[in-house]
């Protein structure tokens, strides 16, 4: 999840805690809490050494098992050095309830986190909640709100609500994965895996001439419409990060992957994609063993490539149908320039 909804869910959590976890100390509880639940994200200044590393870093070490609970005994000591308040184990648990907070929101979007670090760099993901999600932040931001004045119960009856939410994301997470298995098999597609990710949602604008602004030109029929028929009117959507209600489905049949974009409420898909995997590209072979190659194909969940070749020159573009169907630029883009007498360079970026 974004920065700002962790520090805020550790500030609900602090509140739905009980007053003798506080120790007479509230305000420091809720300090540490909040601090440990964007601790994590501390690992975004990787970023600031290039994309290659950023990948790898990101969601890794200070998001596992073992790097939170070093990190929250650290933040335990200082608080006890530095505080009024010297009880560490206390601190120690308040803020590893901080960073649990954090990892098990990161899990629920699909981006990937590396929770076994350093013996594992697998991925987990739970796949239910785009990475913004307003609906949950809304969540949290009520049950703030509503538990001012030390009312625990309260912030408790928010955090089951967050709970209920992401209970019916992860009912309509599997009704998305039967509907691109289903339509698949019932297509003849071989299915090696099937998988659905929260998509950002595209929520449609109201016409122009609905609110009365429409010009003239837009609200006539054109030279090739029949006499009296409307005049066709551009489709506008925005993004609107709000709802479990938008989904990718993907399959996996071995040699390609496919991608629909999948409504599970009205129980409908439309196939939007299908690429050969990234890995059996003939140029991705090719290019194998540079690090940056092993890194894109590590962190891809669905790696694709396109290769275009100009006067002996050859240029691969890797990127992840993942993030197929969101609007603007794709990100996570890596292209591999393959030039005659010189050695392939990696450029990252869009």
């Amino acid at each position: 999840m974004d920065t700002v909804t962790h520090g805020l869910t550790g500030w609900l959590v602090a509140r739905a805690l009980p007053d003798d976890w506080k120790g007479g100390h509230a305000a420091t509880a809720t300090a540490v809490v909040a601090l440990g639940s964007v601790l994590p994200d501390a690992d975004n200044a990787a970023s600031l050494l290039g994309s290659e590393l950023y990948l790898r870093v990101h969601r890794g070490l200070s998001h596992s098992l073992l790097g939170i609970s070093v990190s929250s005994l650290v933040m335990a000591l200082l608080f006890a050095r530095f505080g009024k308040w010297k009880d560490a184990k206390r601190l120690f648990l308040l803020a590893l309830v901080g960073q649990v907070s954090h990892v098990v929101l990161d899990l629920l979007n699909a981006y990937g986190t590396q929770l076994l670090q350093p013996f594992s760099d697998a991925r987990l993901s739970l796949d239910l909640l785009f990475i913004v999600d307003l609906v949950f932040t809304g969540i949290v931001v009520a049950g703030i709100a509503w538990s001012r004045g030390g009312r625990a119960g309260c912030a408790r009856v928010a955090m089951a609500s967050l709970a209920v939410y992401v209970g019916f994301a992860a009912l309509l997470h599997g009704r998305a994965v039967d509907l691109v298995r289903d339509a698949a098999v019932r297509s003849g597609v071989r299915v090696v895996a099937a998988s659905a990710l929260p998509q950002l949602p595209l929520v449609s604008l109201p016409s122009m001439d609905r609110l009365g602004f429409a010009t003239p030109a837009a609200a006539s029929p054109t030279g090739g419409d029949l006499p009296g028929s409307p005049a066709p009117v551009e489709k506008r959507t925005v993004p609107f990060p709000a709802g479990p209600l938008s989904w990718n489905g993907f399959v996996d049949d071995g040699r390609t992957f496919l991608r629909a974009e999948v409504d599970p409420l009205a129980g409908t898909l439309e196939w939007k994609q299908r690429e050969l995997r990234g890995a059996d590209v003939p140029a991705v072979r090719a290019v194998r063993g540079m690090a940056a190659v092993e890194t894109y194909l590590w962190f891809a969940r669905f790696p694709v490539a396109s290769v275009t070749s100009n006067q002996g020159r050859t240029e691969v573009t890797f990127y992840d149908m993942r993030f197929s169907g969101m609007p603007g630029r794709r990100p996570f883009l890596l292209r591999v320039i393959e030039t005659p007498g010189a050695p392939p360079q990696a450029r990252w970026g869009s």
